[in-house]
């Protein structure tokens, strides 16, 4: 890849996700050959790899490098296949991003875009040669938009989609207590936490909420249903609410 303008993968996306579970796998302040010999690629293919990971946040260093909280998470749900929470990890990094959600944004613009065009779109924003190495790293950029559920295809083209937001609710191990009712009695407490996000309606805004809710064991079940209506509310329209 060139040196100047934004840095493209230089692997498939196959392979990139290969090298970012290694990342996750060998720890901190590791040398491209460490990664290597966890994924079974030559060195070479790891370092060509780097400055794209560095700029979209998930490695961070000089000569030795070591995975970011955001590039750990991702290297996690893609070790274990956690198809919801590699949605929503990928969304973060777009969401962080603003070389790859302009790419979306072009697309947003133009009502769609076919494969190919697209590709040449990201070669070119990203200010990079017409070469096959440039190829395949612009295409593993569209592969990581579809990832993300930022892309899909519809009638030939891939369009942009506003997606529906990705929930997890998870029980804190070490929230779990003991409390008693005002009538003596003692009751299992959880506090769970529900975090979601969505990729920005609009150029440049975006929202990320955190909420903590505390029930008896018991009111588990019952909160998924109630969590999802709310994320609904929330994120319906401000048409749907004026009066008809």
């Amino acid at each position: 890849m060139a040196d100047k303008g934004f840095p493209l993968p230089g692997s498939s996306y196959k392979e990139l996700i290969k090298i970012i579970q290694g990342y996750g796998t060998v720890g901190d302040n590791v040398t491209p050959a460490d990664v290597a010999k966890v994924v079974s690629v030559h060195e070479t293919i790891v370092s060509k790899n780097n400055r794209f990971l560095g700029a979209i946040g998930i490695i961070q260093g000089g000569k030795k490098k070591t995975i970011t909280s955001l590039g750990n998470e991702l290297s996690r749900a893609l070790h274990h296949d956690m198809q919801d929470e590699i949605v929503s990890k990928w969304r973060a990094v777009v969401e962080a991003n603003d070389f790859l959600q302009k790419v979306v944004a072009a697309v947003r613009i133009r009502k769609g875009m076919d494969e190919s065009s697209l590709e040449s779109h990201v070669a070119y924003s990203a200010g990079q040669p017409k070469t096959p190495a440039v190829a395949t790293g612009a295409a593993a950029v569209v592969d990581i938009l579809r990832a993300a559920e930022l892309l899909k295809e519809e009638g030939g083209n891939l369009v942009a989609i506003a997606p529906e937001p990705i929930t997890n609710v998870e029980e804190d191990k070490e929230s779990l207590q003991q409390t008693q009712t005002p009538h003596g009695s003692s009751v299992r407490v959880s506090q769970l936490r529900s975090t979601w996000s969505t990729f920005p309606r609009a150029e440049g805004v975006s929202l990320n909420i955190d909420i903590r809710i505390q029930c008896t064991a018991e009111d588990i079940e019952e909160l998924g249903p109630k969590i999802r209506k709310m994320i609904s509310e929330l994120n319906r329209p401000e048409a749907d609410d004026r009066p008809p």
